[in-house]
């Protein structure tokens, strides 16, 4: 089985991750994270900073919780 990992975004979006790639939940479906929402939050990246050091930002790393497959689904389950 793989190894997924889910996250909540802003208390609002959830994304996971997996083998395969980067997912966020829309309109009831994972939907493949083509805009890197997951990434740059993992990696703290700023768009506003375009220096080396916009990469490392711990607000936006702070933006998204791992959270547990549990919650992952009442989330989906609150979203019907």
């Amino acid at each position: 089985m793989a190894d997924i990992k889910y996250y909540l975004i802003r208390g609002r979006r959830l994304g996971k991750t997996q083998e395969d790639g980067y997912y966020l939940y829309d309109n009831g479906q994972w939907i493949v994270d083509e805009r890197n929402v997951i990434l740059d939050h993992l990696m703290g990246f700023d768009p506003g900073d375009d220096s080396f050091y916009g990469f490392g930002n711990a607000e936006i790393m702070d933006e998204m919780e791992e959270i547990t497959e549990e919650q992952a689904i009442a989330f989906m389950n609150r979203d019907m």
